[in-house]
Order: structure tokens, then C-alpha cells, then sequence
């Protein structure tokens, strides 16, 4: 893989920051996050930024950034996102509203304010989610979100068509349960292992296993690969 400039959104997050493990030897990359507490170049190949995708005046102050110092954009992954426990019974308008926005809409127009920043070549993985194949009870705004990016991912890539001067590949990828600190616990629990049983494979997916796929869909490897949804999941949305 050649030197590439690439954004990873919700870089702080457990995928994120293993992503940037397997990519910043090659890389440079902007790692953008709500949660820094600040802005900073991190090494010569790394530069944290502080920023909120649903707040317009920090998706402004980036793409201005961008243009300013004449950066072209080669990558883009999309870890932005959020979880609503809800169901049916109890959403609320706000919760509706705020999975939404983080997980779809601020992403689009986020995409359209760096646009002028994409260089003749772009690769976009969106990650979205298994529960944005199959039905799962307290996800009714999280799933319907997910299954919408996954949409989103086709319709993109049509569109991007429209644009003769560049050449811009998107897909996403959908992870089952992913294995970490934050869930290993619950995981190894009796309930994590009636849960387990449900996987045809009998494993959980590691943060790797999600990571792989990602930077093969950045590389040129997989430039026949086109709006398509790659699910990593053990098998568990196909029975």
C-alpha cells in the first residue's frame, strides 16, 4: 500500500485506534474524535483533531483545514456512531433524532463538506452493523439506522459515478459481536455463552477480524469490490 493521506471518524474507539496501529507505519493519518481533548499532531504520520460530526462549525473549521493546506483525502473510514437501547415501547422522539443524525445524516453532509478535498482516487468503508441485516429486540432506532447506512453505501456509489474526475470506491462492512475490554466480561458470562450458541461458528469476532477487512478495502486489492455490504459475523445473519 502507498503512502496514503486517510481519515478514520470515531478514531478513540476500540476499532479505531487498532486501525490506526495497522496503518500508521504506511499512512498518514487524521484521527478525528468528539472525545480528544484537543488538537495535536501526534508523530509525523498522525494528527488528532477534536471533532464533532453533528456540529456543523467543527465539520466547517476541517474542510477549511483541508483546503487551506491543500490536503487530498485517498481514504475515509467511518466508525462514527451510536447504540440506543430502545424499543418500540419506549423511544422517544429525541432518541430517534439523535441515532439518526450521528449515524447517517451528519455523515452525508460531512462527505460533502470535505468533498473538494477527495483526491482522484478515494476508498470509503462505512462500518455499519449485523443489525442493520437481521431483527434484534431493543434496536429499533440502532438497527433501521445501521440498515440505512448500508443503503447509504449503495446509493453513494452510484452517485459518485456522476463524477468522471474521480475515481471513488465505497462499500461497508457489518461486524457481529465484537470481543473487547468493554464487553469481554458479559461475553464470558452465562448469558455470553447462550448467545454464542446462536453463531453458527461458535466464535465472536475480534477487533482484527473487522480491522482486516477494513484495509483490505482501502487497498487496491479489492477495487472490484462496489457498494457492497461485507458482513463479519461467524455466520450468524445467515441462519
Amino acid at each position: 500500500m502507498n503512502q496514503k493521506n486517510i481519515l478514520i471518524l470515531g478514531a478513540n474507539g476500540f476499532i479505531g485506534q487498532a486501525l490506526q496501529d495497522k496503518l500508521n507505519n504506511e499512512n498518514y493519518i487524521y484521527c478525528l474524535d468528539y472525545t480528544y481533548t484537543n488538537e495535536k499532531k501526534e508523530s509525523n504520520s498522525k494528527y488528532q483533531v477534536k471533532l464533532d460530526i453533528t456540529k456543523e462549525e467543527d465539520v466547517v473549521k476541517f474542510s477549511q483545514y483541508l483546503e487551506k493546506n491543500n490536503i487530498q483525502i485517498d481514504a475515509i473510514v467511518n466508525l462514527v456512531g451510536i447504540n440506543t437501547m430502545s424499543s418500540f415501547y419506549n423511544i422517544t422522539d429525541q432518541d430517534w433524532d439523535r441515532t439518526f443524525d450521528l449515524n447517517v445524516k451528519s455523515y452525508v453532509f460531512f462527505l460533502k463538506a470535505i468533498y473538494s478535498s477527495f483526491a482522484k482516487q478515494v476508498a470509503i468503508v462505512n462500518v455499519a452493523s449485523q443489525n442493520g441485516i437481521v431483527g434484534h429486540e431493543e434496536r429499533i432506532a440502532y438497527g433501521p439506522s445501521k440498515a440505512a447506512l448500508i443503503q447509504l453505501t449503495r446509493n453513494l456509489s452510484i452517485d459518485f459515478l456522476k463524477d468522471r474526475s474521480r475515481d471513488i470506491k465505497i462499500n461497508s462492512v457489518s461486524p457481529s459481536y465484537i470481543k473487547n475490554e468493554s464487553n469481554e466480561s458479559y461475553l464470558n458470562s452465562v448469558e455470553g455463552k447462550k448467545l454464542l450458541q446462536k453463531i453458527p461458528y461458535k466464535k465472536f469476532v475480534s477487533i482484527s477480524d473487522v480491522v482486516n477487512v477494513i484495509t483490505f478495502l482501502i487497498s487496491s486489492e479489492s477495487d472490484a469490490i462496489r457498494g457492497q455490504n461485507i458482513v463479519v459475523d461467524y455466520g450468524y445473519t445467515i441462519i
